[in-house]
């Protein structure tokens, strides 16, 4: 039912567990003998944080700051999108995160250009209004 214990092989220490208030496991200091050999281990793949691509971003202070002064519609639509980078960023979706973050970027300067064309247009009426 239980299997056999492992053989004790002479100089080495026991490990011993005991239930109580502080169950913990002794673990003695293991300092390997000089004569195992050494081993050099090689790693395959991109190198930690040397050259991964930066993560996309969300855009969402814009995508709040272009609905509430420039235009409204687009700039909620805008603010979704950020959030949904958001989402995706979480989720470790980078693709999506990539793609929404490009849609909010869009929708932002849309948003910026639509805000600035009313606020010139309204300029040069009040303008063409006050000469006449």
């Amino acid at each position: 039912m239980y299997p056999p214990p492992l053989p004790h092989y002479p100089n080495q220490p026991v490990i011993a567990c005991q239930p109580g208030a502080n169950p913990a496991f002794y673990q003695p200091s293991f300092l390997p003998p000089s004569t195992y050999p050494s081993y050099t281990i090689y790693v395959n793949g991109l190198p930690l944080r040397d050259e991964q691509p930066p993560l996309p971003k969300d855009y969402l202070v814009e995508s709040l700051l272009v609905t509430i002064f420039c235009c409204l519609m687009s700039g909620l639509v805008a603010v979704m999108y950020s959030y949904e980078t958001r989402a995706a960023l979480t989720r470790g979706d980078i693709r999506e995160a990539e793609k929404t973050s490009h849609k909010a970027r869009l929708l932002v300067m849309f948003s910026l250009m639509f805000g600035v064309f009313v606020f010139v247009g309204w300029i040069i009426y009040v303008v063409i209004v006050l000469c006449v």
